[in-house]
């Protein structure tokens, strides 16, 4: 029972610090430093591998604004596989299909 509860605490410690991360990083994004869009990225993974309901979230996110799915396609293309594996887990569906049409 203990082991759960701190698993419990180490999630939303997690989630807490990718919140204050995002904001940060949203008040910071337009600064002559790109440091916000880093921190919001940062962020974005975070939330990604620690909750599924994040994973929701930035899922249907990344299917009603285009814009965003090519960016997050452009940042999976560019990081680690370990990073990439995450954040390939948002993918839309028709992301998925087109891909694999491009490629079959």
């Amino acid at each position: 029972m203990a082991k759960a509860y701190m698993a419990r605490v180490k999630q939303w410690l997690i989630m807490s610090v990718a919140i204050i991360m995002f904001v940060i990083g949203l008040a910071s994004v337009w600064t002559p430093v790109p440091a916000g869009a880093i921190l919001m990225a940062f962020a974005t993974f975070l939330f990604i591998a620690n909750s599924r309901s994040g994973r929701r979230f930035v899922r249907s996110v990344r299917e009603k604004v285009s814009l965003i799915d090519r960016q997050m396609i452009w940042l999976e293309n560019r990081v680690s596989n370990k990073v990439t594996r995450v954040l390939r887990t948002t993918r839309p569906l028709d992301t998925r299909l087109r891909q694999k049409e491009s490629i079959g």
